[in-house]
């Protein structure tokens, strides 16, 4: 769809370099004036939100997880909502594996003993070697099936519980199994689910309870899957061994959180994705998802097909 006047889109972030700016594509940092945003996973996008800015057609959540967005209200506006699931997935996988191997080799306490100067590192360490140990996945999408063919590759037995997964996908990768399977028989155990009312707080008192003791917790999915009061409890009572955390409840968490000041837990700041090709990926396939709707195409990505009714799609007519 050719016009004299660019497309604008603002980034919630500078473009890394590497990215490349589609022709006829202006970005902008100002966000009366974008015909499109790429977002990340914090702010909310909603009508409320759209209403505010007219000239806006098309929300980009450069990512895969999207609760901050709500497609059926910004469709109702005219606003069409996508997002950029493939992006995300390499560099988050490999995240949660490093998030896995320093929590079980116990990597943090190590540095600080050795920065300390306290002697005695081989007999205080007490790593967990992961070969013949049960990995469990919730979830097999993207990112949890990549990370069961990590697990596996390291001679882990994997198992993962994803009603919603064809278990062909992971053949002789996982074993597909029920919740409380997967809560009793995993040495490890990593989230990769979205953030919905059946999933928050899915690890809370009662399922920690039915874990191995002595488990490892990794979360590079969203912070609300866990319950950080109970995860606290189970790493105070040695039920839970160690956790890795790249997304919490608050996010980030404030200055003297007791999680940050634990040695068996290691949190990073919702930045799994964010390699430096990661990055330019992530922003790169939001922009193409923000440049096909503009130009009057339909998204790979669109998350509620509505949004392209003609009766709804009123911003784009009236461009």
């Amino acid at each position: 769809m050719s016009r004299a006047a660019p497309w604008r889109i603002r980034i919630d972030r500078p473009p890394p370099p590497g990215v490349a700016v589609p022709d006829g594509i202006e970005l902008t940092d100002d966000l009366t004036a974008a015909d499109g945003v790429v977002v990340g996973a914090s702010e909310p996008w909603d009508a409320s939100v759209c209403d505010r800015l007219p000239r806006l057609k098309v929300v980009v959540r450069a990512g895969i997880g999207y609760d901050n967005v709500d497609p059926a209200s910004c469709a109702s506006v005219g606003v069409a909502a996508c997002n950029a699931p493939d992006a995300p997935t390499v560099s988050t996988a490999e995240h949660a594996l490093a998030l896995l191997l320093a929590v079980s080799k116990r990597i943090k306490p190590a540095e600080h003993r050795l920065r300390a100067g306290l002697g005695n590192y081989q007999a205080a360490h007490g790593a967990l070697e992961l070969e013949g140990r049960t990995l469990g996945l919730l979830g097999g999408g993207r990112i949890g099936g990549r990370v069961a063919r990590y697990g596996a590759a390291l001679g882990m037995r994997v198992q993962v519980c994803d009603p919603y997964l064809d278990p062909s996908l992971l053949a002789g990768v996982a074993e597909s199994v029920e919740l409380d399977e997967l809560w009793r028989g995993s040495d490890a155990v990593s989230l990769h689910a979205p953030a919905t009312a059946a999933t928050r707080h899915i690890v809370s008192t009662s399922t920690i309870a039915a874990m191995k003791p002595g488990v490892i917790v990794i979360n590079c999915a969203r912070g609300s899957l866990i319950d950080h009061d109970a995860l606290l409890a189970g790493l105070e009572s040695g039920r839970i061994a160690g956790a890795g955390l790249d997304v919490t409840e608050p996010e980030p968490l404030p200055e003297g959180h007791p999680l940050l000041g634990r040695d068996n837990v290691i949190v990073t700041p919702h930045i799994a994705s964010s390699t430096t090709v990661g990055t330019v990926r992530l922003i790169s396939q939001a922009l193409g998802q923000a440049v096909e709707w503009l130009r009057g195409g339909t998204p790979q990505h669109l998350l509620d097909p509505a949004a392209a009714d003609p009766a709804v799609d009123r911003r784009r007519e009236g461009r």
